[in-house]
């Protein structure tokens, strides 16, 4: 399971949510979205997940599409996030989620990540539909459909029209049918076999 766009108002109920259920996630978080680096609660809460055991990835700092800049904008974009990160937990990540998913496959993107030190731009196949307002029925049809192969949710900790309720809800429906269905949640380090933090 894995989660975007964090640290948010709602990241510490998630959280609570995944120890109730005894669960690791990885969470892809940015610098400057719903909370900024500046915010002692930034670090708070990506403290506060890297404690509990979940890994902390990188969504870039201002949550840009990596295809429309140049390498240097991009470096600029993981660096800055990666102090911010590495303050906090006092490690730099190793994976990334490219925001919208995109970039996977452009070289120039890539060549830069990889020169950056991250060994793995990580996207999903089990898509919640949290971001587009889907609803959480059409979530548990999704999930539902997963049958033994292995699976990336994407889940985000805010979104438009998003409330705790919502976010913690959708969450455990989620949870409620992987577990039903046999799955054992892991973070991306045990799912893709690589470290986690460079």
């Amino acid at each position: 399971m894995t989660f975007d766009d964090g640290p948010t108002q709602f990241a510490d109920a998630i959280l609570d949510l995944l120890k109730e259920k005894n669960m690791k996630a990885t969470f892809f978080v940015v610098g400057n979205l719903y909370m900024n680096t500046a915010d002692s609660n930034w670090a708070r809460i990506v403290k506060r997940m890297y404690n509990e055991g979940h890994v902390v990835g990188s969504h870039t700092f201002n949550h840009k599409d990596l295809t429309t800049l140049s390498a240097d904008q991009i470096r600029s974009e993981m660096t800055q996030l990666e102090g911010a990160i590495s303050q906090a937990i006092g490690k730099k990540p190793a994976f990334m989620r490219p925001p919208y998913g995109s970039g996977n496959g452009n070289q120039n993107v890539m060549s830069t990540l990889g020169s950056l030190g991250y060994t793995a731009a990580i996207t999903w196949n089990l898509d919640s539909g949290d971001w587009n307002n889907k609803d959480i029925n059409y979530a548990k049809q999704v999930f539902s459909g997963a049958n033994g192969q292995g699976s990336i949710s994407l889940n985000h900790l805010q979104y438009n029209g998003s409330t705790k309720e919502s976010i913690v809800a959708l969450a455990r429906a989620e949870i409620d049918i992987m577990l039903s269905k046999g799955y054992t949640p892991v973070t991306m380090d045990k799912c893709l076999g690589l470290n986690a933090y460079q």
